[in-house]
């Protein structure tokens, strides 16, 4: 095979994996197939016993995570932070893609070809798997989430969660390619061929007739739930953090009608919504939660949840976070935090510290060495440095006791394993509050729309969730939308969704197929290194 058919070979799967993915192309189906001409690019690599499949995948994935994430160049700050913020990601993951196909290229050399494809798929899913778990954390692109848009095919996510979507892609992909590359070299048999094409369907149709069959069959137990979500549309570059927190406050609240708050169990409003400085240990002196209190007061049925950025002042005897900051006028500290309220008719005031801090705008990663650079972080509105968090999920309580509801905020909505910890501490229903106008009208927020509806099916759950300029929604536990707002207007949404108090597999047991994954590529990986070490120290 050529330099130049193998670069476009290359080049061809990316594009395929790009117009598979929501928001992009859309069309799933494709990824059935996207990962077949980079396979016989790898296979020439292979047959020639020369050369490295490390710079000619990298392309493929280049092309994919450009393609993909290109919203992340969309953030409207100078050209440096556009480029530092999109290059970053899609250098990063492109870079942990192509070192994939080199441990699956490596195994196949050292130990055998069938040995090979299995790493590549335990490879592949122990990279997925470190990408919601390290320091640099960002599974946007897992392969299991384009399906997000195609619910009906994976509604076995209950038991999987999206590393089974990855690993049914890989094995049809590798199946697909097997056929091909026999077929091509005219290397079998009919016998043969019969059996890897009844391997192929099984494999491609099995996951989707039992996911047709549980999606046929799924039905919500009835306990309904009232809920008014509030889309503000306030613009976060111009509007948000220029106009004063009481006259935003009103222009949120006019958006809901009277009708609308007494029949609501439930009033949600986004990320960061509240803009005062709310002290969490000095709540006398707020403004804008004896204004909530008052509206919940004329209808105490009603619980209001909302996004707001909130602060804590450490006592001076107090031991301080890590993520602590000193005034600049004098020796006291605080933490900030990306929050979420719960206020209702009780005395008690409940707050969550989002836990999941986007890298770079939220939280400097590995903060003990780049603590000096933490003053470049991405300004997104709010603080700017390493926000505060807190280390597990945490649920909101109704006045009432009776229900329990996820307070998730924007990028934690990506984490099903964390999502499902809420759920296992709980939560009947899922709240994502969260302001996607910072990447502008791009794939970006259809991407994190549509990944919401994993979560759904992965705990059961169903899901409201208010977003700042859109797009607001509501999603069944099947994963489908009930009713969604528009992108870039100001309007509320109303229904009725069924609260479950199931915990499903995957809830349970959490991304146990990335732990087997991970510990079983380790071992594979370091036993392809010690035959290699044998075969060098081996007599000729």
């Amino acid at each position: 095979m050529t330099k130049s058919y193998k670069i476009l070979l290359s080049a061809f799967s990316g594009l395929l994996l790009a117009l598979a993915w929501p928001g992009i192309g859309g069309f799933s189906p494709l990824l059935f197939i996207a990962f077949v001409p980079i396979l016989f690019v790898e296979n020439s690599i292979f047959r020639s016993e020369k050369g490295s499949t490390y710079g000619i995948t990298f392309l493929s994935f280049m092309l994919f995570n450009g393609l993909s994430a290109y919203w992340l160049y969309m953030v409207s700050e100078g050209i440096e932070t556009k480029l530092l913020v999109y290059l970053f990601a899609v250098l990063l993951n492109s870079s942990l893609m192509a070192l994939v196909f080199h441990f699956f290229h490596y195994t196949r050399k050292k130990i055998g070809s069938k040995e090979g494809y299995i790493g590549l798929v335990l490879y592949w899913v122990a990279f997925e798997y470190l990408h919601f778990h390290w320091e640099l954390t960002w599974p946007w692109m897992t392969l299991g989430n384009g399906f997000a848009n195609t619910v009906h095919w994976v509604q076995w996510y209950e038991y999987t969660g999206v590393f089974g979507g990855s690993i049914w892609i890989l094995l049809v992909n590798i199946t697909i390619y097997k056929i091909l590359d026999k077929a091509i070299n005219d290397q079998i048999s009919i016998k043969e061929n019969r059996l890897i094409i009844s391997s192929f369907l099984l494999i491609l149709l099995v996951p989707i007739f039992c996911s047709m069959y549980i999606y046929s069959n799924y039905e919500e137990k009835k306990d309904p739930v009232t809920i008014t979500i509030i889309q503000p549309n306030v613009d976060p570059y111009f509007e948000k953090y220029g106009l004063g927190f009481e006259e935003q406050l009103d222009s949120m609240l006019f958006l809901v009608s009277a009708d609308q708050l007494s029949a609501s169990d439930y009033l949600i409003a986004p990320e960061t919504a509240l803009t005062e400085d709310i002290w969490e240990n000095d709540l006398e002196r707020s403004i804008t939660i004896p204004r909530i209190k008052k509206i919940i007061a004329d209808h105490p049925q009603l619980n209001f949840v909302s996004g707001l950025t909130s602060y804590y002042l450490f006592e001076e005897s107090e031991e301080r976070s890590a993520t602590a900051r000193q005034f600049s006028n004098n020796t006291r500290w605080y933490d900030a935090y990306n929050a979420a309220i719960q206020i209702n008719n009780t005395e008690n005031i409940e707050f969550y510290h989002k836990s999941k801090l986007v890298q770079g705008v939220e939280k400097m990663p590995f903060a003990s060495f780049l603590k000096p650079l933490e003053g470049l972080a991405l300004d997104l509105g709010g603080t700017i440095g390493s926000l505060g968090s807190q280390e597990e999920a945490e649920v909101f309580t109704s006045h009432n006791g009776k229900i329990k509801i996820a307070p998730v905020i924007c990028y934690e909505s990506i984490y099903g394993e964390y999502v499902g910890e809420y759920v296992k501490a709980g939560a009947n229903l899922i709240f994502i509050i969260t302001n996607d106008g910072w990447w502008g009208d791009g794939p970006g927020y259809a991407q994190h729309l549509a990944y919401a509806r994993l979560r759904a099916i992965e705990t059961r759950r169903s899901i409201a969730r208010s977003a700042n300029t859109g797009i607001s929604c509501f999603i069944d536990q099947r994963g489908e939308y009930i009713q969604s707002a528009g992108w870039w207007t100001a309007e509320t949404l109303h229904t009725e969704l069924n609260s479950n108090d199931t915990l499903t597999f995957y809830t349970k047991h959490g991304d146990y197929l990335g732990r087997i994954a991970s510990f079983t590529a380790i071992i594979l990986l370091l036993y392809s290194m010690a035959i290699s070490i044998y075969d060098r120290k081996k007599p000729a």
